[in-house]
């Protein structure tokens, strides 16, 4: 009995691998047939992946299957929904730990979790549990780290954790040639700005973030927030004096801005931009943290209202096909 118990302990430790994961820490990892997905962001990154029927567990605001974030549109819902409920989620919530230690899963993914929580889980579970980024303020071990790089090397992680390098390869390959061809854009040099970013939340125009991605990706400035990396609210009055010639607005957030531009009209009607009709809606950035694809609909949507001629019907197809596998219907008008 003993020689059995140390010859399936060996097999055990043989099989083991260790990895790194954004937080750098260690982690053995055995198995990778049953996976859960904790906090903002980890389940849109393992769908991305092509991996969400390994889940035996799902949190609950991933029920949602909303059009402001598009790869829950593509997750079979009969399946999804037939999952054992393992924690509401939300940045930086715990999980059920007794519904976890029931589940046993193989691996834990997590992300907007903190280190103390992700040590934790591990160890209440005995499970290995992984931590994944967002970049900057969005959890990882470099806060400053930016947004897109830290997604590719939080999908190269997964890739190697559940042997899928060709998916991770094939999305990092497009995200870079997507990159290379948006920094040829010329963009006119005029003062923008981008309001009604969501943020734990959607919030109106004053919500907005100093290093946008769709707006990095074009080398366009958020020169309100010159000094602040991440999120920011900014009041009215600095708005006004900042006075931008052209506003983005994020649609995730068009029900509270449309209240708030009718509220106070008597603000909004002394800045250029809406004296000159020059606002214009783009397709909800954050929804549980980051929709990637998005980003670059985005860039070649602000790309198309500053005068390009780019198909944005055609772009958008191909970036959802890319990432989510099929087109996804939705609208930002």
């Amino acid at each position: 009995m003993r020689l059995l118990f140390l010859i399936i302990l060996l097999n055990f430790t043989l099989n083991a691998k260790t990895f790194i994961d954004m937080y750098n820490r260690e982690v053995e990892v055995t198995n990778n047939n049953k996976i859960v997905c904790l906090g903002p962001g980890t389940l849109r990154l393992i769908t991305y992946m092509q991996l969400e029927k390994k889940l035996v567990g799902i949190e609950k605001k991933e029920l949602r299957f909303s059009p402001n974030s598009a790869y829950s549109l593509v997750l079979d819902k009969k399946f999804i929904k037939s999952l054992p409920i393992v924690g509401q989620g939300g940045p930086g919530k715990m999980p059920n730990l007794e519904t976890l230690i029931n589940l046993k899963p193989d691996i834990i993914f997590t992300s907007i979790l903190s280190p103390k929580q992700v040590a934790l889980i591990q160890e209440k579970t005995k499970t290995p549990v992984i931590a994944l980024s967002y970049g900057s303020n969005y959890s990882g071990k470099n806060n400053k780290e930016d947004k897109i790089e830290a997604v590719k090397k939080s999908l190269l992680l997964i890739s190697k954790i559940m042997d899928k390098q060709n998916r991770a390869n094939e999305l990092i390959s497009f995200m870079n040639k997507q990159k290379e061809a948006l920094k040829k854009v010329k963009i006119d040099d005029k003062a923008v700005y981008v309001g009604g970013v969501a943020y734990k939340g959607v919030h109106g125009i004053t919500s907005t973030e100093s290093d946008y991605p769709a707006f990095k990706l074009l080398n366009i400035k958020n020169p309100i927030l010159q000094n602040h990396i991440g999120h920011a609210f900014v009041n009215k009055e600095t708005l006004l004096s900042f006075n931008p010639e052209v506003i983005f607005l994020d649609s995730v957030s068009k029900k509270i801005i449309l209240e708030e531009i009718e509220k106070d009209k008597a603000i909004y009607k002394h800045i250029k931009a809406f004296k000159n009709n020059n606002i214009y809606w783009l397709y909800p950035s954050n929804f549980y943290n980051t929709n990637i694809e998005n980003i670059y609909i985005n860039s070649w949507l602000i790309a198309s209202y500053f005068g390009k001629n780019i198909d944005i019907k055609k772009v958008k197809k191909r970036v959802y096909e890319k990432f989510l596998g099929e087109d996804i219907k939705t609208n930002v008008h």
